[in-house]
Parts: structure tokens; sequence; C-alpha cells
């Protein structure tokens, strides 16, 4: 991952590249700007993006391409992250990168920007980008190298008219300089190599009217060492090597092997690629080798990406079924501890509510995780009396519920806290930044969601403290039941479930309260 994730001059480097070429990107933002940009020059966005996922610190995810115009970067995403602008841009100016940055959809849509008038910056004009590119691409070009050098696509369904200058026949032009320039002396190869090694680049970033000539270019130095190689050869005796013929087997066996893998993969992808096959099978009769070649690949291609994402929709299939079976399993056990009383009640119910809740969003690895998780619990609490907190106010007594009382105040007001504390990191996050000036009045909605988290719980075990008699005390007890029922109601809202993944500063609101209810609950109902 060392060589993906880059920082400082290294990162610097290959945004300036931008201003050549489109690169790949993934960036995966985390808390106080330990963020992860990862920039690629082959690498597909969808698979860069998995590796950011795993790289980074956060949850979230965008990937696409990326150019630079002038002091402009703008990234065409198949996914975003929400401020993807400001943010980026806050973080190449601490790796001492300075653009703008503009966020556009596939369609070319601008969804947001950070624009502003930058200083120049000298390092990022384009007077030593020819010698960056030769750095990045320096080393032999194979055979592998051209005949991959056509950009992978979707199912095709069906051969479209190539473009005047395309994939296939820059590709194709490349091919034919091989032999000429591997006949080379050792220093004209090198350098000719090293050339043919960025046009290749060139090709694969979809640059074809850069690469066009620079293929033009190499054409024209080996004509030019043709003439040379010719004046040391006798007219008289030298003789063409006869030019290698097209291997129509080899086409036709390739052909032969996709019919057999496409045949088992399931429609409407079948349809296209066995018509997209049909389409390679003729040119193959027509004796088109490069039309042929090139088709087939595009088809390879897509049947790769195809059964690449069978596979995964299998695994996350399977692992639906598994998380149906385990949910069938524990929700039984976990209403059994909850009557019982045994265990470590408010454990449980947090492991569980979080697997459920993962469930739901259909991350079904992370639920089995959490669900593995709660039977370890239950299987702990199959041994266990009753939990700790039933056990010390087993008989109600009043300092057993003074001590209850002020559990319950601490956490509320360590939630109050939090919250302020939440508000405070949002506010220095958007302060001074153009078109955020409302945030921090804004922001102050925050204390309306724990508005409902009042004090009615304490007040009401305190009156159960003052009660003269058990009867008393048992009719109170009712009423904080219901209480702490109410409050869990709130704490089961989308804001609380999201609040401590917020992305600003770490907080452990809801769960820091779920588990002192259920430590009141348990010991009321002992």
């Amino acid at each position: 991952m060392a060589d993906l994730k880059l920082e400082g001059a290294q990162l610097k480097k290959m945004v300036k590249l931008g201003k050549q070429q489109a690169l790949t990107f993934a960036f995966c933002p985390g808390s106080k700007n330990d963020h992860t940009l990862l920039i690629d020059r082959r690498k597909g966005p969808e698979v860069l993006g998995k590796l950011a996922r795993k790289e980074g610190t956060g949850k979230k995810v965008a990937f696409g391409t990326f150019e630079v115009k002038g002091n402009v970067m703008e990234m065409t995403c198949g996914r975003t992250v929400p401020q993807m602008a400001k943010t980026i841009k806050k973080y190449l100016k601490t790796q001492k990168t300075m653009v703008n940055v503009v966020i556009l959809d596939a369609e070319g849509n601008t969804l947001e920007s950070d624009v502003e008038d930058l200083p120049t910056d000298p390092t990022m004009e384009d007077t030593e980008a020819e010698a960056v590119v030769a750095e990045e691409q320096a080393g032999d070009t194979t055979d592998d190298q051209v005949e991959d050098s056509a950009p992978e696509e979707d199912a095709p369904a069906e051969a479209e008219e190539a473009p005047a200058v395309d994939a296939a026949a820059l590709a194709a032009r490349l091919k034919a300089l091989q032999p000429a320039i591997a006949a080379a002396g050792d220093d004209a190869a090198d350098k000719l190599k090293k050339v043919m090694a960025g046009a290749v680049t060139q090709i694969k970033s979809s640059a074809f009217d850069q690469a066009d000539k620079t293929v033009t270019a190499l054409e024209g130095a080996v004509a030019k060492l043709g003439q040379t190689v010719a004046k040391d050869t006798t007219p008289e005796t030298a003789e063409e090597p006869p030019a290698a013929q097209p291997d129509f087997q080899a086409l036709a066996a390739r052909a032969k092997t996709l019919q057999q893998t496409i045949a088992d993969i399931a429609e409407p992808a079948k349809g296209k690629l066995m018509t997209a096959l049909s389409n390679a099978a003729q040119n193959i009769k027509e004796r088109n080798h490069d039309v042929a070649d090139s088709l087939l690949g595009k088809i390879e291609n897509a049947v790769n990406k195809t059964l690449a994402a069978t596979t995964e929709a299998s695994a996350a299939n399977g692992d639906a079924k598994k998380w149906e079976t385990a949910l069938a399993r524990l929700q039984p056990a976990v209403d059994k501890a909850m009557t019982d009383k045994r265990g470590d009640l408010a454990a449980i119910n947090r492991s569980f509510d979080f697997a459920k809740d993962q469930a739901a969003d259909g991350n079904y690895e992370s639920a089995l995780k959490a669900a593995a998780k709660t039977a370890e619990l239950l299987k702990q609490a199959a041994t266990m009396e009753t939990t700790a907190a039933a056990q010390e106010a087993a008989d109600i007594t009043p300092e057993g519920l003074v001590k209850l009382r002020v559990a319950w105040l601490e956490t509320r007001m360590s939630m109050q806290k939090e919250i302020e504390g939440l508000k405070s990191a949002i506010d220095d996050a958007t302060s001074g930044i153009e078109g955020m000036e409302e945030v921090s009045s804004k922001s102050k909605v925050l204390f309306d969601y724990v508005a409902d988290i009042d004090t009615d719980l304490e007040q009401t075990l305190q009156k159960m403290v003052d009660a003269k008699d058990a009867e008393s005390r048992d009719a109170l007890k009712n009423d904080a039941l219901q209480i702490v029922d109410t409050y869990k109601g709130v704490l089961a809202s989308e804001f609380f479930k999201a609040v401590d993944d917020n992305g600003f500063v770490k907080t452990n609101i809801r769960d820091s309260a779920l588990n002192s209810l259920q430590q009141v609950s348990a010991a009321l109902a002992a």
C-alpha cells in the first residue's frame, strides 16, 4: 500500500502528472485531517476505492478520475463523500499542494467546488512535466504491455465503428514497431523502448491524441534507423525477412474458450457477451486480425468483471443467509437472558442491537461478527446468577437507589458535555469558510436532540429514595421503568445511531447512555 498512499512531494508529483493525463484516485476521509488519498495510473477507480477503505481510518470513500487544468483539479467521481471539495483542498494544502478543487459527476455536472484566486506555484508549472512522465514510465516495454493497452469496458453489446484514433489501432502500430526497435543498437533501443512505454501509458489512460503523436514520432525514428541500417547492407545480398503471419488459430482458440465461459453466465449479461463474441468470430472469419484481437480483449475484460461481480454477490447472499440463521437462534436466547436477568445485559443488548443495525444496512460480514460476540456473552451469562447492578439493588434499598440516581445523573451530564464538544468541533472546522458562515448558529440544533433525555428519571429515582413505604416505592418503580423505555426510544433515532460516527470528534454518547439505562432497568426489575 505504501506505493499508492502518497504524501508530501510524492503526492504533489502525482497531482502535477494530472496535467498530462487522467489518473484514478480514491479518497477516504478520516478525523482531524487523517485522510487517505490514493492515486494510480493503472488500477481502476473501484479497485482503488476498496484499497482506500482498507487503508483509511474512515468508513466512507470516494473514487473516480481526475485531471489538473491550470490550478484547478477536476475530479470526476463514481462515488462522492460530503464536503469533498473543501476537505480535499484543505488536505492538499497541508501537503504543500495548492490547487482549487471541483467535483463532477459522471456526466460532467458540477456537484461542488472550492475555487479561489491562488498564488502562482512555480513547482506546479509544466516545465518539468515530460521529465516526470519519463521517470515514472522508465523500463522495457513487452509484448504484453502493448497487447493489453486497450482500455477496459463493460460487456460490449456490439462492435462499433472505430474512431479516427483508437486504442486498438495505436496498439497495432506499436506492435509493428517492436521488431525494428529490438534489432536496433543497445543505446538506440533503450531510448526507443522508454518512449514506447510512455505511449503505452498514454493509451491506457485514454490520451489517444498524445499517444498518436508519440507513436508517429516513434515511426519516424524507426524509419531513420532503417535508412542507417540500409547503408551498411549490400543491396544485392540484403533480403527482407518474411513478415510474421497473423495467427488466426490462436484467435479462434480464444473465442472458443470465451464461448464456454460465457455459457455459464446468467442473462442479460450472457446475451450481450454472446452478441459481441459473434461479432468477433465474424471478423476472424473475414481475416480481420487486429479488429478481432481487439474485440476479444474487450470481451475477456468484460467476462472477468462479470464473473468477479457474480462471485461477490454470491458471497454477500451467503452471508445474508448465515445472518438469518444466527438471528433466529439468538433472538430467543437474548429474550430469555433479559427475562432471567442473567449476565451483562447491557453488553448483550449493545452487541445484539449493533448486529441488527449492521444487517439492516447490508453489512452482513460485520453483523455476523457482532452476532458471534453476542453468542459469547450469552454463553457467559448462562453461568451467572444476575447482573451486578441487579444484585446490588435486589432489595431496592434507598442506598442502592441513590447510587443508581447518581450514576444516571453523571451519564446525562456527560452526554451534554459531549454534545457541546461536538458543536465546538463543527464550528471550528467551518469557521472562516466562505458559504458556511451560518453553520455556527445552526449547529445549536444538536442540543434539541438531547432535550428529550430530561430530568424525569433522576427526579423519579429521588422520589423513590424519599418514599416512606414499599408500596409507594413500587408505584414509582413502574413510572421509572416507563421513563427508561421512553429514553431508549429516543436513543433508537437515526440521529443517535449516527452521532458517534460524526467525523469531527470522537464521542461515545449513545452506548454510554444505553449502558446506564440498562443498569437502571435491570436494578428496578430485580
